[in-house]
C-alpha cells in the first residue's frame, strides 16, 4: 500500500514538473533603455541584470532604442553583460523604427541573443567627442582601436560577423534590420519580444554554454528607481516637499487662527455677550450699558422696550457706534460680562 502511494506521488510530481516546463514557468526580466547611455542607464541595467541573477530568472531583455552614449558607461554595462555567467541575456531592438546607434551597438554584440524588431537599424559606432566631431590625432586612433578590439572580441565570443562589427566601430557602417541578419549581426529578427523569447527557446549560447529556456516565460518589466530615471535620490525631492508643505500648512493655520481671533476679539465677537445697564436705555436717545469691560453707547433692540438701570442686557447687534441690546435671556444662549 505504501509503495503504490509513493509510486503515485512521483508520478504526479513528474507530470506536474512537465506540465509547468510546457507552460513555461519562470520569469524573463525585461529593462528598456530609452535615450543616451549615461551613467543613470548604466547603472539601471547592471542592476537590473544583477537581480535577475540573483533571482533565477530564465533571462533578462534589454529592450533597446539609443543614439549612443559614453564608452565608460557602455563598457559596464557589457561587463555585467558577460559576467552574468548563468543568465541568458537578450538585447532586442525594438520597436519598429527605433535604433541601436554607437553604444548600443556593443551592447548587442555583448548579449547571448541578438534580435531587431523589423524596420530597425545597428550600428555607426565611431568614437566621436561630445559634439559629434571625429576624435582628432593619436587619442582618437587609440580610442577607435580600442573600440575596435572590443566590439571584435564580443563578435567573436558569440559567434557573430566580426567584420561588420569592425566597420561599424572603423568606418560606422549600418545595416537594417533585414540586412543584420542576414550577415550573421544578430539572431532574430520579430515584431514582438514573445516571439522572439519564442524562436531562441531551445538555443545553446556561447560563450556561457547555456541553454535558453524561455518560451512561455512570464515577462516581468523592471522600471528604473527614481535616482536612476533623475540622477538624484528620492527623498532629495521628497524631504524638501514635505517641509514645503508642513511650511504652508503652518502658515495657512496662522492666517485661520488670526482670522478667527480677530472676529471673536471684535465688535462681532460681542454679540449674545450679557451686561449690565448703568444710565437706562429707552428710545431713539439710549444709555449707556456695562459689556466686554466697558461702558458702550446703547439703544433697545425693540422700539418701545426700556431697560431701568440694574438690567441685564444681551448685546443683539449693532447700529453705528451703539450696541443694540434686549433682556437677557430673550435670545440665544449669551456668555456672561459683569462689572
Amino acid at each position: 500500500m505504501k509503495r503504490s502511494i509513493v509510486l503515485i506521488l512521483c508520478t504526479v510530481l513528474a507530470v506536474w514538473g512537465c506540465a509547468a516546463r510546457e507552460g513555461g514557468d519562470g520569469e524573463v526580466h525585461v529593462a528598456r533603455l530609452d535615450g543616451e547611455v549615461n551613467g543613470r542607464a548604466a547603472g539601471y541595467l547592471t542592476r537590473v541584470i544583477s537581480e535577475a541573477e540573483e533571482a533565477d530568472a530564465r533571462a533578462v531583455v534589454i529592450e533597446i532604442d539609443t543614439p549612443g552614449g559614453r564608452l565608460n558607461n557602455t563598457q559596464a554595462i557589457v561587463e555585467a553583460q558577460s559576467n552574468a555567467e548563468s543568465l541568458p541575456v537578450f538585447a532586442y531592438v525594438s520597436p519598429q523604427g527605433a535604433r541601436a546607434a554607437s553604444a548600443g551597438t556593443f551592447i548587442v554584440m555583448a548579449s547571448d541573443v541578438a534580435a531587431m524588431a523589423p524596420q530597425t537599424t545597428i550600428g555607426a559606432a565611431t568614437p566621436v567627442d561630445l559634439f559629434g566631431r571625429d576624435l582628432p590625432g593619436v587619442l582618437g586612433e587609440k580610442i577607435t582601436n580600442d573600440a575596435a578590439s572590443l566590439i571584435t572580441a564580443l563578435a567573436e565570443a558569440h559567434g557573430r560577423n566580426e567584420e561588420w562589427a569592425e566597420s561599424a566601430v572603423r568606418e560606422a557602417a549600418s545595416a537594417n534590420a533585414g540586412e543584420a541578419l542576414e550577415i550573421g549581426v544578430v539572431e532574430h529578427v520579430e515584431p514582438e519580444l514573445e516571439a522572439v523569447l519564442e524562436a531562441a527557446d531551445g538555443e545553446r549560447v556561447e560563450p556561457k554554454g547555456i541553454v535558453v529556456e524561455t518560451a512561455g516565460a512570464a515577462l516581468v518589466s523592471k522600471s528604473p528607481t527614481f535616482r536612476e530615471r533623475f540622477g538624484i535620490p528620492l527623498y532629495a525631492v521628497v524631504v524638501p516637499a514635505l517641509l514645503a508643505v508642513v511650511a504652508a500648512a503652518g502658515l495657512l493655520f496662522t492666517v485661520i487662527r488670526t482670522s478667527r481671533w480677530r472676529v471673536s476679539t471684535g465688535k462681532e465677537g460681542m454679540i449674545g455677550e450679557v451686561g449690565v445697564v448703568r444710565r437706562a436705555v429707552e428710545g431713539p436717545s439710549g444709555g449707556t450699558v456695562f459689556v466686554h469691560g466697558e461702558l458702550w453707547s446703547a439703544l433697545p433692540e425693540r422700539a418701545g422696550e426700556v431697560f431701568p438701570p440694574g438690567t441685564e442686557v444681551e448685546v443683539a447687534g449693532f447700529r453705528r457706534t451703539a450696541l443694540l441690546v434686549r433682556r437677557a435671556g430673550d435670545g440665544s444662549p449669551s456668555r456672561a460680562s459683569r462689572e
